[in-house]
């Protein structure tokens, strides 16, 4: 397990950088003492109080602003209300700085040894009546001038006291309702999220003879949503044992799946180091209807995936010794592009899903990018470098302008760069090489290593020698053609191609879920260029298609269609009466009081995107999702 850090050298170092103005200052003793109270559900609120050690006097106080796994620096530091800061008993004057908003300052009187700090933090995307998740880095201050790992806490928790809970933080005392946890440091602190419902569940997904322990933990606001079947705890628990046989390696101690499962708190998730916070898209449905089970079912891997492409394993941008400074996303292409690749696998691998479901998921996101007409003059490597706009940016022309599309354009990036390594190795290694020899390093070290592009180029070329570093420097700053988009899926033995059926991965996505362009709706971006939501509100245009060269615009909500009133099915229908007519289609659309009656110049027909056979080839893809051989204890 010590190859690659050999092969590495003094590129993959130990994150243990400490802030340049810490030298000579006499640090505060003793760790802050930090409650958290939940007293009443229903009004969704936590209440705070902090006891901090400090020194005389002045002080600066940091609420986290770049928060891992974000890539952005977006602590809700405008939720924040009711700050009151003491020594003594006393109130203290406090100043938030006038350009940091993140930043408070004040002074601390001579002889306080500690401030008590006191604030309220409502929290309705993430607390029902039944149930709550609790991210530290919302409800909690920290001391400037020390890296966060050198600021050690006492968190506790008070909710209600009939409340099971979960987190990777280890319970010190239960009492009711209070929890008081062990102490940690505050960067751990902020990596450990809690969630606590009065309908709770852990189920044990420990493969036998495996010491280190893995717990799938549920919230959910009825028994009925926390209602997993044997089958799908079977699922996970392979999972788990094709994580182990990819990486054959692990940097935590136990690892916990904190899955929420609501119709009412925000869905998606984030990666912690031995926790994932995930909220389904489907909410309180995933367990009990497959269509939705399929749609929820790659969150968890993707995020546990993080684990070791993310935490243990980090960008060396994305390494900061507190939450103040700024990242650098320039490398999230390796963070989330390789993630979403391998733990899309993963989620083949242990049954999640089936060859044919990861088909159609790639097929749908090729379809994706081959559409995105931003590509044509914005690289892949500036989507990364600019993410912290991107995740906030409007749907609006997001095909031109491009958004967050790294997962999707990263998943085709590492599929040709595990093709390259299958066919130049003629069959002998893969990707899942790569993925033991990088991440695999300093096996049962939570330490986390950084890496750079040029490790990372290495690391290929220890497992297959090529010029990667040519071919990686092309596709991320290419534009357009250049880049090889569909390379690996040609590689693999499949060509993306059309016809006028979605497939179920679509039209699950269209229907019954969150889609691709995180919203619900009609994506008609392959034919006449146009994404709507089920009401008609075109939400995106293709740039330069033929609803953008008829007068569409993001904005404007579709009528009538051909003088019938707009229906999704009403749409699908006349574009394909268009292609059978072989006359262009008449879209009524209203928009800031005009309707106006637009011509569309299409005749092509429905086209939904599917993965087909070359026949004569090998089948790669059929070898890459096969599950790998349990490793021995």
């Amino acid at each position: 397990m010590k190859r690659l850090a050999l092969l590495l050298g003094a590129a993959v170092v130990v994150a243990t950088v400490a802030c340049s103005n810490q030298a000579n200052v006499a640090l505060p003793a003793g760790p802050i003492a930090l409650t958290v109270r939940l007293p009443n559900p229903q009004q969704q609120i936590f209440y705070v109080r902090e006891v901090m050690p400090v020194t005389p006097g002045p002080v600066t106080l940091y609420y986290p602003k770049w928060i891992p796994g974000d890539h952005a620096p977006d602590g809700p530091i405008g939720a924040m209300m009711g700050l009151e800061i003491t020594a003594g008993g006393k109130r203290i004057a406090w100043t938030r700085d006038a350009v940091d908003m993140f930043a408070f300052h004040l002074t601390a009187p001579p002889g306080a040894a500690r401030i008590a700090i006191r604030f309220q933090f409502p929290a309705p995307d993430r607390i029902t009546p039944h149930l709550m998740g609790l991210e530290w880095n919302t409800v909690a201050l920290y001391r400037a001038g020390e890296p966060t790992k050198a600021q050690m806490v006492d968190p506790a928790l008070v909710i209600p006291a009939g409340w099971g809970y979960a987190s990777a933080l280890r319970t010190a005392q239960r009492s009711g309702g209070r929890i008081a946890f062990r102490p940690v440091p505050f960067n751990t602190l902020v990596d450990s999220p809690v969630i606590a419902g009065r309908y709770f569940r852990e189920v044990d997904l420990t493969p036998a003879g495996s010491a280190v322990h893995r717990y799938l933990d549920m919230v959910g606001d009825t028994a009925a949503a926390i209602a997993i079947s044997p089958a799908q705890i079977a699922d996970f628990r392979r999972l788990v044992v094709q994580e182990q046989a990819l990486f054959r390696s692990h940097h935590f101690g136990d690892y916990h799946f904190l899955l929420t499962l609501s119709d009412y708190v925000s869905t998606g998730g984030l990666e912690h180091h031995q926790s994932s916070d995930d909220r389904a898209r489907s909410g309180a449905k995933m367990f009990a209807d497959p269509v939705h089970f399929m749609l929820d079912a790659s969150l968890l891997p993707h995020e546990s995936t993080h684990s070791w492409n993310g935490k243990f394993m980090r960008p060396a941008g994305l390494w900061q010794p507190d939450f103040e400074r700024p990242e650098h996303t320039r490398m999230v292409w390796v963070y989330e592009g390789l993630t979403t690749y391998l733990g899309d696998v993963l989620t083949v691998r242990s049954g999640l899903w089936s060859p044919r479901t990861w088909r159609q998921a790639i097929a749908y996101r090729a379809a994706a990018m081959a559409h995105q007409t931003g590509r044509a003059w914005r690289p892949l490597s500036d989507t990364t470098t600019a993410a912290q706009l991107l995740y906030s940016s409007p749907t609006a022309w997001s095909n031109w302008r491009r958004q967050t599309d790294f997962y999707r354009e990263g998943e085709l990036l590492w599929l040709a760069v595990d093709m390259k390594i299958r066919t130049l190795s003629h069959g002998r290694r893969s990707m899942d090489d790569f993925a033991r020899q990088f991440f695999g390093v300093d096996d049962g070290s939570f330490v986390t290593h950084t890496y750079t592009f040029n490790d990372v180029v290495r690391a290929l070329d220890a497992v297959q020698p090529y010029d990667w570093a040519g071919f990686l420097r092309n596709w991320l700053d290419g534009v357009g053609s250049q880049i090889p988009l569909l390379s690996g899926i040609d590689a693999a033995g499949w060509r993306l191609a059309y016809s006028d059926r979605p497939s179920p991965y679509q039209s699950a996505h269209e229907t019954v879920g969150p889609g691709e362009l995180s919203m619900q709706g009609i994506n008609a971006m392959f034919s006449v260029g146009l994404f709507l939501n089920r009401q008609g509100l075109v939400k995106d245009v293709l740039w330069n298609g033929p609803a953008f060269k008829a007068g569409l615009a993001p904005g404007m909500t579709l009528v009538s269609i051909a003088g019938r009133p707009f229906t999704p099915a009403a749409l699908r229908a006349a574009i394909a009466q268009a292609q059978q007519r072989q006359q262009p289609l008449r879209l009524t659309a209203a928009g800031d009081g005009v309707t106006t009656v637009y011509t569309v110049a299409y005749t092509g027909g429905l086209m939904y995107p599917h993965l087909v056979r070359v026949p004569g080839t090998t089948d790669y893809l059929q070898q890459i999702l096969a599950p790998q051989a349990e490793p021995q204890p």
